[in-house]
């Protein structure tokens, strides 16, 4: 029969055992998982070894190409106008041009040719050049939307591009948006050569248009 005291000595060892064995498994259980966070930290001699990626910059061409977004961005909203629309805005353009000894202009159809013919002067006609014609108008219909007043020259070239006769005058248009009719008088001039003569209109200073306006013709007086 076993005394209670061996029955005590059995039982203390039963839990000493249990509580060794326990001990071990949770050291054990332990080392390894301190043995996966090892393996896992990345070795710092090695990193020391390489640089670090260098942070990328923007390139030139990325930074040119947003500042064209930014500016077609502005001009999108009117913030910006561009050059172009400013210049086209102040463009003049110019539809007619017609010599007459005299000319007036009706508020309904414009400039009429006047004096006794009431005719367009489309040409003059000699035995011989050089020659003199007759004090005449000339009158252009153009139109702008500049707004504002300009200096306006005008001179009649003939064929090899000389200056016959001009003429000067200020165009104000401010406040007109349809179209101008302009009459400008000349003086007799001296016609050199035979061919076409053309209106030559400076604005500014700067030579904006060219238009037929009458030709000069040389017949042979018939025997």
């Amino acid at each position: 029969m076993i005394s209670p005291r061996s029955r005590r000595r059995s039982v203390a060892r039963v839990v000493l055992f249990a509580l060794t064995t326990f001990g071990l498994a949770t050291s054990s259980l332990a080392g390894e998982e301190k043995k996966k966070k090892e393996e896992k930290k990345p070795d710092a001699a090695v990193d020391a070894f390489f640089d670090a990626a260098p942070t990328q910059k923007p390139s030139t061409m990325d930074a040119l190409q947003k500042a064209a977004d930014d500016v077609a961005y502005k001009e999108k909203k009117g913030l910006a106008p561009k050059a172009s629309t400013v210049e086209d805005e102040a463009k003049i353009q110019f539809f007619s041009v017609f010599a007459a000894e005299k000319i007036v202009i009706d508020k309904k159809l414009g400039c009429q040719p006047a004096g006794r013919d009431k005719k367009k002067l489309t040409f003059f006609t000699f035995d011989e050049v050089p020659a003199e014609g007759v004090p005449f108008s000339a009158c252009v219909t153009m139109q702008s939307r500049a707004g504002r007043a300009m200096a306006m020259s005008v001179a009649i070239v003939d064929p090899r591009n000389a200056r016959v006769v001009k003429a000067e005058d200020v165009v104000d248009f401010a406040g007109r948006t349809q179209r101008l009719d302009h009459v400008l008088d000349f003086p007799a001039p001296i016609f050199k050569i035979a061919g076409p003569y053309q209106y030559l209109v400076e604005m500014d200073g700067k030579e904006v248009v060219r238009l037929p306006l009458f030709d000069v013709k040389v017949e042979q007086a018939s025997e």
